[in-house]
């Protein structure tokens, strides 16, 4: 991991791009980072078999048009009883690691989810829970970059994270990869099943380890870390994203999402 501070960084730019003959303390003249709001973040447990998960699906697209899809931002983890077949067999959205996150979260029905891993809500309560979040500032930023390579199925990943807090700020970094855009069966609410649901930001993969890694940055600190994942055969490059954020055992402290490619 790698720590630069930010003022540093911008004193940096300015020299390099700067024409004009200034003082050494005007060009190290510190910038103070921008205060940045809470974004928050839903850990949608749901399953294939699941009647009821699409309609917290439909809560969660409520909450993202009021809020908007950098403040709102979920991640559809398919597991427990109703991500497997009668065979006990599993449906194709589910992963191992999305049922071992289940089972450590002592996790019993579905649709649940955490928001903000401040707790098990029912998709009822998700509103409640954003609406208390938002009113926080951030105490660190994301700057993301991605790069993919066609030909190998490899993306990079660069996270810097943003210390914009007066006091030290310690957590777990996490990052995910999540897929848009899925084309499988889903029961429905009613006892039908819809052969053709599309199933949004859908949990794939942890880029950086089941639970990420130790970060921790001062104020106008930058963290970085790099990362590197080969994508499975079955998904779709320009339909994933990587949904970063840091937490600690109070909850999660700032999400981001970002696209791998971008439009």
């Amino acid at each position: 991991m790698k720590i630069f501070p930010y003022s540093l960084m911008i004193a940096v730019v300015l020299l390099m791009v700067s024409c004009d003959k200034v003082s050494l303390d005007e060009r190290l003249t510190y910038v103070e980072p921008p205060e940045v709001g809470r974004a928050v973040l839903i850990e949608d447990y749901t399953g294939q078999y699941c009647v009821n998960c699409p309609r917290a699906t439909e809560e969660i697209e409520r909450l993202v048009e009021e809020y908007g899809d950098s403040v709102v931002i979920a991640v559809a983890i398919h597991s427990g009883p109703f991500s497997k077949h009668k065979d006990g067999t599993p449906t194709p959205l589910y992963t191992a690691l999305g049922d071992e996150y289940f089972s450590h979260w002592n996790l019993s029905s579905q649709p649940i989810g955490l928001v903000d891993r401040l707790g098990a809500f029912d998709y009822t309560d998700w509103g409640a829970g954003v609406n208390y979040e938002v009113g926080f500032k951030a105490p660190v930023s994301f700057s993301t970059a991605t790069s993919y390579d066609e030909e190998t199925r490899r993306a990079t990943v660069s996270v810097q994270t943003i210390g914009l807090d007066s006091a030290l700020v310690t957590g777990k970094l996490q990052v995910w990869l999540v897929e848009d855009s899925i084309d499988s069966f889903q029961h429905m609410p009613g006892g039908t099943v819809n052969e053709h649901y599309n199933h949004m930001h859908v949990f794939r993969a942890a880029v950086n380890g089941q639970w990420g890694e130790d970060v921790s940055v001062n104020h106008g600190d930058v963290a970085i870390k790099d990362y590197d994942i080969v994508l499975d055969a079955a998904w779709v490059p320009e339909h994933c994203s990587i949904v970063t954020f840091l937490y600690d055992d109070n909850g999660v402290k700032q999400v981001a999402k970002k696209r791998l490619i971008a439009n």
